[in-house]
């Protein structure tokens, strides 16, 4: 499909997206891989038990056959454990004589983590191999997101559909690709309102009690210049007015005291600072009505852009001169390294590469578990182990009647891991922004049929 078939028009104006609305009537196949680590000191305890869920869903929802999905992790026969090279090779058979109405699905459970040659160099996001735990082989054995990029993004064919997903640590830009989606907080939900509007209320209360005190000692109702530290004390409390302890919120309730008012200035309370507080009560105001305006399903904070190219930009500013310690699966030797903020920094990873016209009619979307300076949970929820990602996601599909758009599916996938109380931001990334409107591997949304 090229860029004119892309953006055509059908009769009514709307864009026609020909080959993405033409029924696959290909192959599906999937590669699933999961690596729990078994009996090493980096062991964890859900990544099989992910592709195994994704499995069953995969068969059951999307009409992929058995035989036509591979799975890789160490119950399988030791040929297919998740190994560098068994992973690769997997790669190669997932793509082979893929063509256009293929769908293809490749998922990774397992540990992340990111790669710098030097001090010099942005770190590239990498996933780590069974081989990499056992024989600690920096960069020999974990895969790079160059190597991703050459196995999985470059060689897709036209028309045909590729989704992947990294449950993994330090993912967010393991795509590289042009537009990418991240959640950075879920819609409002009955339960969040409510505490919020909670916690607003507190806070403008607390506010008002302020503007309160200092409009009575500006009208000159209080002469606080006469008043002795007793007299003050007393009047403070009388007005309901906050006590602050030394830890501030973290305080032993019994230690907190009027101290922090004690030791200002008396012009403290004069004109500015009852106007401070005034414009401070307003906003609390404002911020607690549009809480209150707000309906289930609403407020979601959503960025699109081009990840990697913001972060690059962003990379000195944001970490020169700060000790950057790489989660989880650190690369050794750099775990307490500083940059040099002297130096200017390079990406290692692919900048650049996914803004080239050619990848633009790629239909490939990729799912990540986090953002790169975060890590991907391994917890026990509904009463097994399994990757928060992965197990928000089979929940997002499973409410929606597995018929759900990418794009909202994400927001959906942010919703259930707040629920969970899991911090891990999600993401999304793909070669076009309008790609996030379709449907999850090829369903349309609206009665279940493949788009």
């Amino acid at each position: 499909m090229g860029n004119a078939g892309c953006c055509s028009s059908s009769k009514d104006g709307a864009p026609a997206y020909e080959a993405l609305s033409a029924s696959p009537v290909g192959r599906k196949k999937a590669l699933l891989v999961g690596i729990n680590y078994k009996n090493t000191g980096s062991e964890l305890r859900g990544c099989i038990n992910d592709v195994n869920n994704m499995q069953a869903i995969l068969i059951k929802q999307y009409g992929f056959k058995l035989e036509d999905i591979r799975m890789i992790n160490e119950d399988q026969d030791r040929s297919c454990w998740p190994f560098k090279k068994v992973i690769l090779d997997g790669m190669d058979w997932l793509y082979r004589d893929a063509q256009s109405g293929d769908v293809l699905v490749f998922h990774y459970s397992g540990h992340g983590s990111q790669y710098s040659p030097d001090d010099k160099s942005m770190p590239a996001d990498c996933i780590c191999p069974l081989d990499l735990i056992i024989e600690r082989k920096w960069p020999d054995h974990v895969i790079l997101d160059t190597e991703i990029h050459a196995k999985l993004y470059d060689p897709l064919p036209p028309g045909c559909k590729a989704v992947c997903i990294f449950d993994c640590c330090h993912s967010a830009t393991v795509a590289n690709l042009v537009e990418t989606m991240v959640v950075k907080e879920g819609p409002i939900t009955e339960a969040k309102k409510k505490k919020l509007v909670k916690e607003l209320t507190r806070q403008r209360d607390s506010v008002a009690t302020e503007v309160r005190f200092y409009r009575e000692v500006n009208s000159g109702k209080l002469d606080i210049k006469k008043k002795s530290r007793e007299e003050m004390i007393q009047l403070l409390e009388k007005h309901a007015y906050p006590k602050k302890g030394p830890y501030g919120p973290y305080s032993d309730p019994a230690t907190a005291n009027y101290n922090y008012l004690m030791s200002i200035s008396i012009s403290a309370f004069f004109e500015d600072s009852v106007k401070k507080a005034e414009a401070r009560l307003e906003e609390k105001e404002k911020a607690l009505a549009h809480i209150q305006s707000m309906k289930p399903g609403e407020g979601a904070e959503i960025y699109i852009g081009n990840l990697e190219q913001d972060q690059q930009t962003a990379y000195g500013q944001r970490h020169s001169g700060k000790d950057i310690r790489i989660r989880y699966l650190p690369q050794p030797g750099r775990e307490q390294e500083a940059p040099d903020s002297s130096k200017s920094f390079s990406s290692a990873g692919l900048s650049g590469v996914l803004t080239q016209s050619k990848y633009r009619d790629h239909q490939l979307w990729v799912f990540s578990g986090c953002q790169d300076t975060e890590t991907s949970e391994d917890a026990h929820v509904d009463g097994s182990y399994q990757g928060a990602f992965t197990w928000a996601l089979l929940k997002a599909l499973e409410a929606d009647g597995f018929r759900e758009s990418y794009s909202n599916l994400l927001v959906q996938i942010k919703t259930y891991l707040e629920g969970g109380r899991f911090k891990q931001v999600p993401a999304l990334s793909t070669t076009h922004k309008t790609y996030l409107d379709l449907g999850f591997l090829g369903k349309l949304i609206d009665d279940g049929r493949d788009s």
